[in-house]
């Protein structure tokens, strides 16, 4: 069972997509369930056509199993129920969305065999296109994408009459609806393309054979002289080597969103807290703490042991005494499950799972060590959100956007001035 693409059906026949919080689509003309309320979720959770042992399976992947999970039906349901209600777990209701109903949305043909396929964002729920182009949020790319098709007016009309959007009477009124509709994450592009057949081999006279043969992907090392590791093959801007951050404009900005009351914290907060002041962080650092995640607990940690963080390539990480936020082994290992695929990281999902701020590229990895035995404070990451900007060469700038990381992966908050550095990687 693979959780980004469970379809559950419900007892009348209705039909729904469940997601992990930070793998969710962004999608503007459909949203999911709101389950933040403990009778509505558990209402929802029971009337799903979900075994016991399926809805361990879910618990298992989400790494959430609880001591309780095994019991019975009802006890897996209930943490379930809990992860849904933290937000945890997403769910899409799909309605009557059909995926053959693809076809009937409108194919702008371009040169080279390539073909981009309109469609309504929210059809992509029930379907696994290999290759997707979507600009949430970002005009800047929404709009080039846009000149380089170079429309033409036929092909305007019947993008604009297909995806239903507003028919302005001029063209740049229409450019703009499409730009528009990108933005909002409410339509998105799925690219086809022509397969190209190669020749069979005819004789000595023609190519050799390794022409024919492709080499085998390889993550590590390669020998051959020359070679080049792939580019970064994953979406988003983080992973953009050519842009940078700005980092004013989210150092100002970011925040997170949980809001805890210090006079009057609940017992897992206030034991977090007592932790954390004896590791000697002010009450600003411990309430900028407990802002940042949930679910806290403390655990026992041995000199020698290792954490992990990501940074900015680049920058004085010499001083740790103010980094509060870190990877265990487990956590790392949780990271890189999810983030790091056809050796490279997704940078931009590593920023939305941990929640980190713009300025922190996380193209670098630092190793530390505690220099003795402690008590740390575990928690899982909340959402935070920021203003961002990315800079470009030539004067190209995206321009200042709002981004909401969902957090979702978890953080172990040391004695930061008991670490020693052993490496960045």
């Amino acid at each position: 069972m693979q959780l980004n693409k469970l379809f559950v059906y419900g007892i009348y026949g209705e039909l729904y997509r469940l997601y992990r919080w930070h793998e969710r689509p962004i999608l503007g003309r459909i949203q999911p369930k709101d389950l933040s309320d403990k009778c509505t979720a558990s209402s929802f959770v029971r009337r799903l056509r979900m075994e016991h042992a399926d809805w361990l399976k879910v618990l298992r992947e989400m790494d959430a199993i609880t001591a309780n999970s095994d019991i019975s039906l009802y006890d897996s349901q209930n943490d379930v129920i809990n992860l849904m209600m933290r937000g945890r777990l997403i769910a899409y209701s799909l309605g009557n969305l059909d995926v053959d109903n693809m076809g009937d949305y409108p194919i702008i043909k371009a040169p080279e065999g390539v073909q981009y396929h309109f469609v309504l964002a929210s059809l992509l729920l029930l379907s696994e296109p290999d290759e997707v182009k979507s600009f949430r949020n970002e005009w800047q790319q929404a709009e080039e994408f846009l000149e380089t098709l170079a429309l033409t007016d036929e092909q305007l009309a019947i993008l604009i009459s297909g995806l239903e959007l507003r028919a302005w009477p001029n063209r740049a009124g229409r450019i703009e609806s499409l730009k528009t509709a990108f933005a909002m994450g409410q339509i998105a592009v799925v690219i086809v393309r022509d397969s190209v057949v190669v020749p069979p081999k005819r004789g000595p006279e023609d190519l050799p054979v390794e022409y024919y043969t492709p080499k085998p992907y390889t993550l590590g090392p390669h020998e051959e002289p020359g070679y080049e590791s792939p580019e970064n093959p994953h979406a988003g801007l983080h992973n953009q080597e050519a842009l940078t951050p700005d980092f004013e404009t989210s150092a100002e900005s970011f925040k997170t969103t949980r809001q805890v009351d210090m006079q009057h914290l609940s017992l897992e907060d206030d034991a977090a807290a007592e932790a954390l002041e004896a590791q000697d962080w002010n009450e600003d650092k411990i309430e900028e703490i407990l802002t940042s995640g949930d679910q806290f607990s403390l655990e026992n940690m041995d000199k020698g042991d290792k954490l992990y963080g990501f940074v900015t390539g680049g920058r004085d990480i010499s001083t740790l005494d103010n980094k509060a936020y870190w990877l265990d082994e487990k956590g790392l290992a949780d990271v890189e499950a999810e983030f790091f695929r056809q050796g490279h990281w997704d940078k931009e999902g590593v920023k939305g799972y941990l929640a980190l701020p713009c300025f922190n590229k996380a193209n670098e990895m630092i190793t530390v060590e505690l220099t003795e035995d402690q008590t740390v404070v575990k928690s899982t990451i909340g959402k935070a959100t920021e203003l961002l900007r990315y800079d470009g060469a030539d004067g190209y700038t995206t321009g200042t956007m709002g981004k909401i990381m969902g957090g979702g992966g978890t953080q172990i908050s040391p004695n930061a001035r008991r670490l020693t550095l052993l490496s960045g990687k």
